[in-house]
């Protein structure tokens, strides 16, 4: 089967951003479950990551998840794009929707939702809005992480390329110029201790779609990222050759038993087969 090249790729970045959160609290996995694209309704509303805490009474200490509760809803914006007021309050909307339709009528309220909004840039216009209209506090409550206080919600804005990588290695690696060999190298670092796990095999072949992009004849990238792209594109290759295997052979050996069993029954009642059924002989 023959593979598209990397640069002809489109870039997953809900996927990415999904695994990255996940990596990110892989600390604390036994206590959160993660539900991508989740559906609302029968409307197609759908919430870009739902991470559910199982147990409530346990705190996580990680400064992106300082915040959370029973249900954690995620607004992730693509590159290029920063969280503005329309995603903001539909994202508001969606947990007032979310609320009620789980558990029974009365069974949650808004003290059990936060709501985070994971952008590459800083959203200044709607901070902006925030502070100046709603009068509502936005403070820094560590590096690439804006707590919004007294909102209907608890919530926050984190910031990607405003993180610390010793703190959020993958969250702040999630962009399509990574050109800081440093970082390519600590990611490489980690990666080789964790190749053998989905979300980190995900992650990483989404990372090198979108830093092997191509403008005109030239390709895009840096000698960081040529590194991650040389040393990682080969695990994913393998990796999706044996998937495609699993899931393709089985079906194809299916298809062809079922053939030679039909055209035993064409034989066994003087029916004439022909491969190229369907064309017609002129």
């Amino acid at each position: 089967m023959q593979h598209k090249p990397l640069s002809s790729r489109r870039v997953n970045w809900h996927e990415a951003a999904s695994c990255a959160m996940q990596i990110e609290l892989r600390e604390y996995s036994d206590i959160l479950e993660y539900k991508s694209e989740y559906l609302l309704g029968k409307n197609n509303y759908r919430i870009d990551l739902l991470i559910i805490k199982k147990l409530a009474d346990i705190k996580i200490l990680k400064n992106i998840a300082r915040i959370f509760q029973t249900f954690n809803l995620f607004e992730i914006k693509g590159l290029g794009s920063s969280v503005d007021m329309d995603s903001y309050y539909k994202t508001i909307g969606y947990a007032g929707l979310f609320i009620n339709q789980t558990g029974k009528r009365g069974q949650y309220s808004s003290l059990d939702i936060s709501l985070s909004f994971l952008s590459c840039h800083y959203p200044r216009k709607l901070i902006t809005h925030l502070r100046k209209e709603r009068k509502i506090i936005v403070e820094k409550s560590s590096p690439g992480v804006y707590h919004i206080n007294k909102e209907t919600f608890d919530a926050q804005i984190i910031v990607t390329k405003e993180l610390l990588p010793e703190q959020n290695l993958y969250l702040r690696c999630l962009t399509n110029s990574l050109q800081n060999s440093r970082l390519v190298n600590q990611l490489i670092d980690d990666y080789k201790l964790h190749q053998e796990q989905n979300i980190y095999i995900k992650y990483m072949h989404q990372l090198t779609i979108a830093n092997s992009k191509t403008k005109g004849d030239s390709p895009m990238i840096s000698e960081g990222t040529l590194n991650l792209c040389n040393i990682i594109s080969a695990d994913i290759i393998e990796r999706t050759k044996k998937e495609e295997a699993e899931y393709y052979l089985p079906k194809i050996n299916l298809l062809s038993s079922q053939n030679e069993y039909l055209k035993s029954l064409l034989k066994q009642n003087n029916i004439p087969f022909h491969l190229e059924a369907g064309i017609d002989n002129k």
